[in-house]
């Protein structure tokens, strides 16, 4: 077996050292779309009165999916904690892929984390943890935490954060949760301080972080939010709200 050093290590080699909230990698143009609006096919309805928002598996890819597992249409989002549009995407659009596609049983949603940062490496390790029921939740919270998990970051002691970049590989993760602020966000959904530094340390966990990246190197995303629909890749660019750029693609795979 692998020590956790070396996973950990080629995971913070794959996304590199230093942590950016200036923006986050996109496509650099959004395309003119112009296909005509068109209604939705009907809902298929969820087995035994329950909700298809409740229906959440792991993927053999290692990503998270919520909806109906027969649904018509597959959406792939690769997001990344650490990344202001996918904090953005997730409160402004999210709310309406949820309500209008996936609960009706037309459009099941697979989130992929692409790491970009050992902080964001470190928030995802402890976000999956709990398994995929307890996932969606807990993002949709992580996201809101952003901006005043970035101040803090922000305004750590530079000698600190050389510090721990010097730690060894096992033990930065913690240390890295710490700078954040983020140990009693974690500790108030079910991960005890003892919880959350045995996930930080799961080399079964980080080889998934890895394989991941590894996926996405393959198709061609280059950053985030990028998402996929069907296994196409879709171009959305920051000129106006991803979830508009988006939707017409849904509806257009669901004719």
């Amino acid at each position: 077996m692998k020590k956790v050093k070396l996973g950990l290590g080629a995971v913070l080699l794959l996304a590199g050292s230093s942590f950016m909230v200036s923006g986050c990698h996109k496509a650099a143009k959004a395309p003119a779309n112009n296909q005509q609006e068109s209604a939705l096919p009907a809902a298929i309805p969820a087995p035994n009165g329950t909700s298809w928002t409740d229906v959440v598996a792991a993927s053999p890819e290692g990503g998270f999916v919520m909806g109906n597992p027969k649904a018509p249409v597959s959406l792939i989002e690769y997001a990344s904690f650490t990344c202001p549009h996918c904090a953005d995407f997730t409160q402004e659009g999210f709310p309406k892929l949820r309500d209008n596609y996936i609960a009706k049983g037309l459009v099941k949603l697979e989130f992929r984390n692409l790491v970009r940062d050992p902080f964001d490496i470190a928030l995802t390790l402890l976000a999956r943890c709990r398994g995929p029921q307890t996932f969606f939740p807990m993002a949709d919270q992580l996201f809101q935490e952003q901006k005043p998990m970035f101040e803090r970051i922000q305004n750590a002691d530079k000698a600190e954060l050389q510090r721990v970049a010097g730690l060894p590989q096992d033990q930065q993760m913690a240390e890295y949760v710490r700078l954040t602020g983020m140990n009693p966000f974690f500790g108030n959904r079910g991960l005890p301080t003892s919880a959350q530094n045995k996930c930080l340390v799961d080399q079964a966990a980080i080889k998934t972080l890895m394989d991941i990246r590894s996926i996405a190197d393959k198709q061609n995303v280059t950053g985030t939010p990028m998402f996929l629909i069907n296994g196409v890749l879709q171009e959305v660019g920051i000129g106006s709200p991803i979830w508009d750029q988006l939707e017409p693609s849904l509806k257009a795979a669901l004719q």
